[in-house]
């Protein structure tokens, strides 16, 4: 079994007890299905499985790494868009997906959490769109072994006022999701800014799945049906098919009553789109920001990881998805 990783190639990398979890095997059955050469020793004693055999395995058991572009939309600034972005992001590495982040977001909160920012003169989404095709591949940034974003910048605040022709908002994100397509990328997540302008509805031409993270506030449930409303005139408009649309409760407090009562009310209004997993209120988020990491960063469990695992093996229709609930 290989050393420990020193983090140059595979910063994020799962648990044989992540794997076994999911398929509800043994952990000796995993790891005498990995091997010896794919398997690796994590901090804590953990054994870790690489990404690539993650991948074989999968698809052994019949997995489809079918491509797919998710966005995360909602009107309402921090209600966790950026988490779930890279939370995703980093598990669907993890499962051995090749994996990009888009940035659309002007405050580039998920490039901050890399610390991925582009200087001045690098270009971000606001120049690579007109010319995804000599420039989508360029701009991109390596965070790890098979993820990817396109970092942000506050020149993406622009985009609004570039992409005011349709012809442009249907293309823009479709045609730099095709570039990384044809390059191999089989998931594409993009964190969008907190607004239903030109870019946004760009995304959501683009997207195969929309995933709106809600709250326990008024507002976020009005902008759930601003933006289903948004999405249905969107697709018609352009003669597209209407992407799957989930809403994600994030910020679960059980202990307030405000967090059942919203939960509940998502469940009688919205049980078709609704995700059966919250993402529960936890300070593990900000610890490991701190770190420049997502939660999947490290091998320790905590509730923060559980939930964005749930969270991803439901977008992702991973075999052997759990449908136990954590409410």
């Amino acid at each position: 079994m290989p050393d420990q990783d020193n983090g140059s190639e595979n910063s994020y990398i799962l648990t044989c007890e992540e794997l076994a979890d999911l398929f509800q095997a043994s952990v000796d059955e995993i790891k005498e299905q990995a091997g010896h050469d794919d398997l690796i020793m994590l901090p804590g004693g953990k054994t870790g499985i690489l990404p690539r055999k993650v991948k074989s395995i999968l698809k052994e058991k019949g997995f489809d790494y079918s491509r797919k572009v998710i966005s995360h939309i909602n009107m309402r600034g921090g209600i966790g868009k950026t988490t779930a972005t890279i939370s995703l992001a980093t598990r669907a590495k993890q499962y051995g997906f090749k994996t990009c982040i888009i940035d659309m977001d002007p405050q580039g909160s998920a490039s901050l959490v890399f610390n991925i920012m582009p200087e001045d003169d690098d270009p971000v989404f606001y120049d690579v769109w007109q010319k995804p095709e000599e420039m989508t591949l360029g701009t991109i940034r390596r965070i790890d072994e098979n993820l990817y974003i396109l970092p942000s910048s506050l020149e993406n605040g622009l985009l609004d006022s570039v992409l005011g022709n349709p012809a442009s908002q249907k293309k823009a994100v479709s045609g730099v999701c095709d570039v990384l397509k044809d390059d191999g990328f089989e998931i594409i997540i993009i964190d969008n800014p907190p607004s239903l302008g030109s870019a946004v509805i760009s995304s959501i031409c683009a997207s195969d799945i929309v995933v709106v993270p809600m709250f326990s506030d008024a507002f976020s449930f009005r902008g759930l049906e601003i933006t289903l409303d948004e999405i249905n005139s969107i697709c018609d408009v352009f003669n597209l098919r209407i992407p799957t649309v989930k809403a994600l409760f994030s910020k679960y407090d059980k202990r307030e009553r405000a967090s059942e009562m919203a939960f509940e009310k998502l469940k009688e209004s919205y049980s078709n789109i609704l995700i059966p997993h919250v993402i529960r209120t936890t300070t593990e988020f900000s610890k490991a920001l701190e770190r420049r990491e997502t939660v999947f960063g490290s091998s320790r469990k905590n509730p923060a990881k559980q939930d964005y695992d749930m969270y991803a093996r439901y977008i992702l229709n991973l075999n052997g998805y759990s449908n136990k609930d954590n409410v």
